[in-house]
């Protein structure tokens, strides 16, 4: 399922979070890994009296060493070979041309990172990831204490039966497999077939697998299943059916996102 993983850090204790759940399936899957780090240059302290062609210049050579190791960190954890990426550009651009020149099938990273005057916000940045990506991209909100590599016993998949819940069954399918983990199927709203027929087809890849149906607001669904049964990672498809009867995954999975305490897997178009 992933041949190749890239990992954008800034350093923070939410990247690396998410820097050890993408080594932990580079493992699993035998991926290569890419660690990138973007130092961005509109982040340079310009407005100051002075040497501004020193200023600017000894601004970059910091950025640029905090970025080195930023990559540096994930690269002492990496139980598998990483190459780094310490690059000077605009980091959304930098970031949605580094999927494509490293031949990334996952994204994995924080969707917050450091603030401030000298340091570039991962916030807005992993937004627009995951509304532009062509790829999966697997976030972490919250960081998770020790450097201990993360487990996957649990895996939750939400799915209303469309095409995108149902290739966000085939990622949930695939590390599920992967990692030992339990699936578990979960459709909101009254109909049981999507959720059965999913965890049908884990079970026939030898997965253990259960099917689930919740009622109410699907997002809080979701998030009520994920802590009563500890899942390790929500899987979901970034849009869905639409219709008075039938779940929008779309802000479903905004809504998710936001509120996740565990990584979401978030598969797109």
């Amino acid at each position: 399922m992933y041949d190749t993983i890239l990992i954008p850090t800034d350093g923070s204790d939410v990247a690396t979070t998410a820097a050890r759940y993408g080594l932990a399936l580079a493992d699993r899957f035998d991926a290569s890994v890419h660690v990138l780090s973007v130092v961005d240059p509109d982040r340079f302290v310009t407005d100051t009296v002075g040497d501004v062609d020193d200023l600017v210049r000894r601004q970059g050579e910091i950025l640029q060493a905090r970025a080195q190791d930023a990559v540096d960190r994930i690269v002492a954890e990496s139980p598998v070979p990483v190459e780094t990426h310490v690059v000077e550009g605009n980091p959304e651009t930098v970031l949605a041309g580094a999927i494509d020149d490293y031949g990334a099938d996952l994204v994995a990273m924080g969707t917050h990172g450091r603030s401030g005057v000298d340091r570039y916000l991962f916030g807005s940045l992993a937004e627009r990831t995951l509304r532009t990506a062509h790829v999966p991209v697997l976030t972490v909100r919250t960081a998770e204490d020790g450097d201990t590599t993360p487990t996957v016993e649990n895996v939750l998949v939400a799915t209303d039966g469309s095409d995108e819940a149902e290739r966000a069954g085939e990622h949930a399918i695939a590390v599920a497999g992967a990692t030992g983990a339990r699936l578990h199927a979960l459709t909101v709203g009254d109909e049981e077939d999507p959720a059965r027929r999913l965890a049908d087809r884990a079970r026939e890849a030898g997965i253990d697998a259960t099917a689930a149906v919740r009622t109410g607001r699907p997002h809080e669904a979701i998030l009520d299943y994920a802590d009563e049964f500890d899942v390790d990672l929500v899987t979901l498809g970034s849009h869905g059916r639409t219709g008075v009867e039938r779940v929008l995954l779309g802000s479903v999975a905004e809504r998710v996102l936001r509120a996740a305490t565990k990584p979401v897997l978030v598969v797109g178009p």
